[in-house]
């Protein structure tokens, strides 16, 4: 092993010589844990005291189209490919730019005996063209015949976070636009002459309508990434069933159903919070009213049960077993491709931010009923 200081901006430059690379990657072969490590499908790495691979699985050699051989000695910015590896005689960990690299804090701190997790970026050159890449990196220490070394699990987010950039650009653009050409529509229905009234209001309440729909899917997916927050306020649950009710009964997917209060539907106090509730109750009308024919009847209810508030949506239509044992996994739909998140959003809302749990049946003879039950307080 190198003996002599060489500079370096954050991690240690020092690097083991190949005899002892190649002594430390025998020393794990001998473990056998590479067969187990080789047949795990992300990229994972065993790196040495001076944050050398020991070892790297066939998910990371065959990324960098590399031999076992060939990847030993090798530190993580050298296989990626990173920039700035280069840039100092110490290599990947020694430059400024090291000092905010996550994947380097990870590794020292798994060197140093503690369990790490960090997101890395970096910009790597690959086929003569400089890419962005986003890695998430958790780093395990390992102890291998008294000797600290670590193991790098590694997985390329890159992808993740632009279609997350992507998806915030558009819904603030889309909501932007919706919200423009709504205002438009609402001047538009207090001027419009007798025989446009009713065209304005329907293009009102349509857009009104459209934004929701938009909504509804942003909070999906902040939802499923943990990043929707509530904020319960009181509520009458009657009146906000009722509110929530004549609001969807007026949407497209009404089409000549009735919405109608169960006349064992009674008053309330609960705390919740009033978006993601109407988000809820709101797929669940939904739902019941695109299961109805024309003519049919959609039942509403709400009512303290067992010291919990419990929300109720019947429709008279039945579904087939093969459907009920599915109901509530995501993207599964009887509607075709690209739908199936309406009951896969009421669970997910209610368990994880409304602090409830969701039950349905559907019988011959009793139509299908979903309910939702939520503490009081």
């Amino acid at each position: 092993m190198r003996t002599e200081r060489l500079p370096t901006h954050f991690a240690p430059a020092e690097r083991a010589d190949r005899e002892t690379i190649r002594k430390q990657a025998r020393a794990f072969m001998d473990t056998h844990c590479d067969a187990l490590m080789h047949a795990v499908p992300i990229m994972l790495l065993v790196i040495n005291g001076q944050r050398q691979a020991i070892f790297a699985n066939t998910t990371c050699l065959n990324l960098f189209r590399l031999k076992s051989e060939d990847a030993l000695g090798l530190r993580p910015g050298d296989l990626f490919g990173c920039i700035h590896s280069r840039e100092t005689e110490g290599g990947c960990g020694t430059t400024e730019y090291c000092t905010n690299c996550g994947a380097v804090r990870a590794m020292l701190s798994g060197l140093a005996g503690t369990r790490a997790h960090q997101q890395c970026r970096m910009l790597r050159q690959s086929e003569g063209r400089t890419e962005a890449l986003e890695l998430d990196v958790t780093v395990d220490p390992y102890d291998l015949c008294g000797e600290q070394f670590a193991v790098l699990s590694i997985k390329d987010v890159s992808d993740e976070a632009r279609r997350r950039v992507l998806e915030r650009l558009f819904f603030h653009d889309v909501l932007n636009v919706v919200g423009g050409v709504r205002g438009l529509a609402e001047v538009l229905r207090g001027e419009a002459p007798e025989n446009l009234s009713r065209i304005s209001g329907i293009l009102f309440d349509s857009l009104d309508y459209l934004a929701d729909e938009i909504l509804s899917q942003k909070d999906l997916i902040a939802a499923e990434n943990n990043e929707l927050r509530s904020r319960p306020v009181d509520l009458r649950a009657l009146e906000f069933l009722l509110e929530t009710g004549d609001a969807f009964a007026k949407g497209p997917a009404a089409k000549g159903v009735t919405v109608a209060v169960a006349p064992e539907a009674r008053n309330f106090a609960l705390r919740a919070d009033p978006v993601l509730l109407r988000r809820v109750i709101g797929n669940m009308i939904k739902n019941a009213m695109e299961a109805s024919r024309p003519g049919q009847t959609v039942l509403l209810g709400c009512r303290i049960e067992g010291g919990e508030g419990a929300f109720w949506v019947c429709n008279e239509a039945v579904m087939p077993r093969e459907v009920r044992l599915q109901i509530f996994n995501r993207s599964f739909s009887t509607k075709g491709r690209g739908r199936g998140l309406g009951t896969y959003s009421i669970l997910l809302i209610t368990e994880r931010y409304l602090r409830g749990r969701v039950e349905f049946s559907s019988r011959e003879g009793e139509g299908t009923v979903f309910r939702v039950v939520l503490p009081l307080a």
